[in-house]
């Protein structure tokens, strides 16, 4: 991965906003040098004695540079401060991933002195280091539809790993299921129907469930591979899935599922079905609104029954947060939805799952240089008078790479 540069421009809006033009000193209420300071990029303070005339108002004492000089103010004792970009802590980038936490963002520590209405401008350089962990956690539907899918999922379990470490050797893998609220009319609620939600008494079938996390993450790809076969599809009435509530359990239950905090973080979510969403739960009774908390015990999602499915937003939220990308790995019939859905959700691709989701490896492989190729920087929220813009400098960088 080459060296991406981002020119930042800080600026910090005065109280009149940014209506001055340049070289003018517009006033207001001015009784002392940090509010003639505070009025504009080209309002400078003179404090020399005897400045003002007999009668005149302090407020003549603040002006530009050239009329203050202009009126008789000696230039040293004009008070013009400028800006100031001071490095405070500038570690070089790191090369590799070394089992500690990597510097990939330099310089790292920056402090500013900066005045109302006058722009302040530094340099930012990100460089991906090579070889850093991945934690992938394997979110699947369980539906009968499905059933074709499971099947391929547990032969290509040593797949998925193996394609992991063709991007880092320190990739690790989970695994998590889900299919609905068990509550009508999602799902028959007749006592045997929970127990044995499939249609065909032949097959192997579990009982009906919201979403259950299976596998912490794991470097260990035989681990997967069993706690994948030991999975059997389970069933419900409706289309839609609750994929929203095990994608949100998901991201909030981070002690559970086991990300690490160097590392990149990706869901993969397999469906052939559409997702119920906030307001949902109306139609079974369910009214109290999802708390995006965890609510995990023996690895169930026990209130999936009492809450809310969590709406898209709130969903977005907690998965920026934590700061997890997201893979929609889905058959065609469903691509269009969840490619509005990624729409609003950061850091998400949408892929197309082969009916028997015999690609899922190789789309998992394109959806992650596709999300690795991207780089996204965020600040956190600034006061209604400051102002952070984003120039990125990238002509210089190398192709798109893990």
């Amino acid at each position: 991965m080459g060296l991406y540069q981002v020119f930042f421009l800080f600026l910090l809006m005065g109280k009149n906003g940014l209506c001055q033009v340049g070289g003018s000193c517009s006033k207001t209420v001015v009784n002392s040098c940090s509010d003639c300071i505070r009025s504009g990029p080209d309002c400078a303070w003179c404090m020399q004695e005897n400045f003002t005339q007999p009668g005149e108002q302090e407020t003549v004492r603040c002006n530009t540079r050239a009329l203050l000089t202009e009126r008789g103010c000696e230039p040293q004792k004009i008070i013009a401060p400028h800006n100031n970009v001071t490095v405070v802590k500038e570690l070089p980038l790191s090369e590799s991933f070394e089992k500690q936490e990597p510097i990939q963002l330099s310089p790292q520590v920056i402090h500013l002195k900066v005045r109302p209405g006058s722009p302040a401008t530094f340099r930012v350089s990100f460089k991906r280091v090579q070889g850093y962990p991945v934690d992938l956690y394997y979110l699947m539907d369980l539906s009968n539809s499905m059933k074709d899918d499971l099947d391929n999922v547990k032969d290509l379990g040593n797949d998925l790993l193996s394609a992991l470490k063709t991007i880092t050797a320190h990739a690790q893998i989970g695994f998590g299921a889900f299919v609905d609220k068990t509550v009508l009319p999602y799902t028959n609620t007749n006592e045997k129907k929970l127990l044995r939600p499939c249609d065909d008494d032949s097959e192997k079938c579990q009982a009906a469930f919201g979403y259950r996390h299976v596998l912490s993450l794991t470097p260990r790809e035989q681990e997967f591979k069993q706690s994948v076969t030991n999975q059997f599809i389970s069933g419900n009435l409706d289309s839609p899935e609750g994929g929203l509530d095990a994608m949100m359990q998901a991201a909030v239950c981070g002690g559970a599922i086991g990300w690490r905090n160097s590392s990149t973080r990706l869901i993969v979510l397999t469906t052939d079905a559409g997702f119920h969403m906030a307001g949902d739960g109306k139609l079974a009774g369910i009214l109290e609104p999802n708390d995006q908390q965890c609510h995990m015990k023996d690895n169930l999602y026990y209130k999936s029954n009492e809450m809310d499915y969590p709406s898209v937003g709130q969903l977005a939220f907690q998965l920026e947060k934590n700061n997890i990308q997201t893979i929609f790995a889905v058959t065609e019939n469903v691509q269009k939805i969840y490619k509005q859905l990624s729409a609003i959700v950061p850091k998400s691709e949408v892929g197309v799952l082969s009916n028997d989701s015999n690609n899922v490896v190789e789309l998992i492989k394109t959806a992650y240089r596709k999300l690795s190729s991207k780089i996204t920087l965020t600040h956190d929220r600034l006061p209604d008078n400051v102002r952070i813009t984003y120039t990125p400098e990238c002509q210089s960088a190398g192709p798109p790479g893990p």
